[in-house]
């Protein structure tokens, strides 16, 4: 008697505590799917997030690699192929090294020379400082969640001493007729 009294109570708590679960989870029914929803959306900010910073590293990373070799080809005071002034040359360089991300050099692409006595100077000769820059490229980042969708504006510059000019002479640097800037 005292065992069909414990089963039934048994059975009892069983039926109640099912009845527990079911509106447990009759009321958190739906809740799967906004969890899923928000963790989706926190996800793809965060790949957003990472793959702008990527890019903008990268794309740094690019121009300067471009401004470098610029400048390693201008000190030599070379010109290029087809070439009759060494800032053409220069830009020349620096448009194929930037993988496409200069499309204009004329206005992107600043070439300077300096005498280290006498500041700057626009016939450059052996010891002169050659400095390349690429100012104003403008990156618009793909996610634009915490900062505004402005694009940022990305600058790099590199330097070097020239050569001495080679034994045909220096050849002139600055071009009277310069590409426009457009």
């Amino acid at each position: 008697m005292v065992f069909i009294r414990l089963r039934e109570r048994v059975r009892f708590l069983m039926r109640i505590k099912t009845n527990r679960d079911s509106l447990r989870r009759h009321r958190e029914r739906g809740s799967e799917t906004v969890e899923a929803a928000l963790v989706t959306l926190i996800m793809f900010a965060l790949i957003f997030l990472l793959m702008d910073i990527s890019l903008s590293l990268f794309i740094k990373s690019t121009l300067q690699e471009a401004a470098v070799d610029g400048v390693r080809f201008g000190i030599t005071e070379q010109l290029g192929t087809g070439q009759n002034y060494l800032n053409d040359s220069i830009n020349s360089v620096v448009q194929s090294a930037a993988m496409g991300f200069i499309t204009n050099p004329a206005c992107q692409v600043t070439i300077s020379y300096f005498d280290p006595y006498g500041g700057a100077t626009t016939t450059p000769t052996g010891g002169d400082v050659l400095e390349v820059a690429i100012t104003g490229y403008q990156y618009t980042p793909l996610g634009a969640i915490l900062k505004s969708g402005a694009p940022v504006s990305i600058s790099v510059q590199a330097s070097d001493v020239m050569e001495a000019c080679p034994l045909a002479g220096c050849p002139t640097a600055l071009n009277p007729n310069p590409p426009s800037c457009q």
